[in-house]
């Protein structure tokens, strides 16, 4: 089965490894640019690319898809069977899709028609579902819209951040994926278009990583399993940032902000409906810390206010 994946992120290398230890063809994989990252803006290259590097496959970056004339040249060139994409995070127009025999399919992680659209993982945590799922469609002109070849269930535990339960849904949709695409290369399977009313799952705005004790404490916990590891949100806090990394619901009230007390190695602050356990917190630039540690290295006494 000659492949072809389009992948920028490391929730694809599941799947590449996948694909390659049951003897998939993978003639290329198209992923983003090399970028500068992080403080120091040092060029990284993506995931998927490391990964093709290693294992002896070609690797095509392009800036852009639509009239890219090369691109397509060289990817009808490759005669693939089917085109697989994996969180690629561009649009990808007809004249690209339409070029496998087998047509191009998305694994998308919820169960379409819910959570169309770039972030659905964050959403359901956002939301505070307890399950979603992963469906592999062929793609169409339409955002998620196309029909569905397969799904499955996922649940989503509330001690995983986005981070931990993404990898765990990439880990467990590989095979999965893998199946799916043989059994529809193969002729085997019959798409069926998407039922129900849709809703949507759109990109999350880094803005809405700066976060409020004015909150209700549910949304908080929510918003904070939501956006981490990679966004980190955080509170003010003497003039500066607090990174909140993990947290948890309790019973009790006070005033938004206030110091309540130590708990279970974590601290205790109430929000505008409830209370929450900042059990884990990071000062930009520092080592992460329990937040009882953290009420220690501060001087905070109960009574005191995150402010």
């Amino acid at each position: 089965m000659k492949t072809v994946f389009f992948a920028s992120d490391r929730v694809s290398l599941p799947a590449l490894e996948e694909f390659l230890r049951r003897g998939a063809k993978i003639k290329a994989i198209v992923t983003g640019p090399d970028r500068p990252v992080g403080r120091g803006m040092k060029v990284k290259s993506p995931p998927p690319k490391i990964f093709g590097e290693k294992h002896g496959v070609e690797v095509l970056q392009p800036e852009r898809l639509r009239k890219n004339s090369a691109l397509k040249e060289k990817l009808i060139s490759l005669n693939p069977d089917v085109f697989v994409v994996i969180s690629y995070g561009k649009i990808i127009p007809p004249s690209v899709f339409n070029i496998p025999r087998a047509g191009t399919v998305n694994l998308h992680f919820s169960l379409l028609p819910a959570l169309r659209g770039a972030a659905p993982l964050r959403w359901a945590i956002l939301k505070g579902m307890e399950r979603t799922g992963a469906t592999v469609f062929l793609i169409d002109r339409g955002l998620d819209t196309g029909p569905i070849l397969a799904q499955m269930g996922f649940e989503i535990k509330r001690e995983e951040n986005y981070g931990e339960a993404m990898e765990r849904m990439a880990q467990e949709t590989a095979p999965f994926l893998w199946e799916t695409v043989k059994a529809w290369v193969e002729g085997k399977i019959t798409p069926k278009p998407q039922e129900g009313e849709p809703s949507y799952a759109p990109a999350i705005d880094k803005a809405m990583a700066a976060l409020s004790l004015e909150e209700d404490a549910m949304v908080l916990e929510r918003k904070i399993r939501a956006f981490n590891p990679d966004l980190k949100p955080w509170i003010p806090f003497r003039g500066g940032r607090l990174i909140l990394l993990r947290a948890r619901v309790l019973e009790g009230q006070g005033k938004p902000g206030e110091i309540l007390g130590r708990k279970e190695e974590g601290l205790w602050v109430a929000t505008g409906k409830g209370t929450l356990l900042l059990q884990e917190l990071q000062v930009p630039g520092k080592k992460p810390v329990s937040g009882a540690s953290f009420m220690n290295g501060a001087r905070l006494r109960r009574g005191d206010f995150l402010k």
